[in-house]
């Protein structure tokens, strides 16, 4: 496959995870009898999938719109790097406190609330320094796509939508959900154009 196909696969997956994780955390119930496997399919989307297809899919956008504004893609593709670390952080603490949690019953750590109360401020800053950079990403390659004219006007004004709120879910972690939502059709839109054959051609022509 072509580089763009690439990015086109990994922003369809990383819409994937954007919406399947978050709604599996929500609704998950570890008492049912898949409980644990959904619990650890959300894992592998919010850890290594979307780490993974965040950086694939900048990387390719660094290298179509890079010509025109090469300062804003390379550093959107250092944010993307550190958006997934964060965002790569929260599932696998998730993951090792949930496993731990089940391997040691006898140790009653969900009442505990020392163990709760770190838990919970652990994966709020890890979640929280992976939306700032996601945002920053957004923006960056929003005012780069701008400049190259790559993606329509209003996928760029997606892109300053989703990724303003998204340096401010730190402060305001309501906004999580908006990021996400504007998220996933920012990666569903931009990954159709990335697998449109003129995309491609005018790489070449480039």
């Amino acid at each position: 496959m072509t580089i763009h196909k690439w990015g086109g696969l990994a922003s369809f997956l990383l819409a994937a995870a954007f919406i399947a994780a978050p709604f599996i955390y929500l609704t998950g119930n570890l008492r049912d009898a898949i409980g644990v496997f959904t619990y650890d399919l959300a894992d592998l989307l919010y850890g290594p999938i979307l780490s993974a297809s965040l950086i694939t899919v900048t990387y390719v956008l660094r290298e179509r719109i890079g010509r025109s504004a090469f300062r804003r893609a390379d550093l959107a593709l250092l944010a993307a790097v550190l958006s997934a670390a964060g965002m790569a952080a929260v599932a696998f603490i998730r993951a090792s406190n949930r496993h731990y949690h089940l391997d040691h019953p006898e140790l009653n750590l969900e009442n505990s609330t020392t163990v709760l109360l770190v838990w919970t401020t652990l994966v709020a800053g890890m979640n929280a320094v992976g939306f700032h950079f996601l945002g920053w990403v957004f923006v960056l390659l929003g005012s780069a796509g701008w400049t190259s004219r790559l993606f329509p006007r209003l996928l760029n004004g997606f892109y300053f939508l989703a990724g303003i709120p998204a340096l401010f879910v730190y402060l305001v972690p309501d906004l999580e959900g908006l990021v996400l939502m504007l998220g996933t059709i920012i990666s569903v839109w931009q990954g159709i154009l990335l697998w449109k054959p003129d995309i491609r051609q005018e790489s070449k022509a480039g």
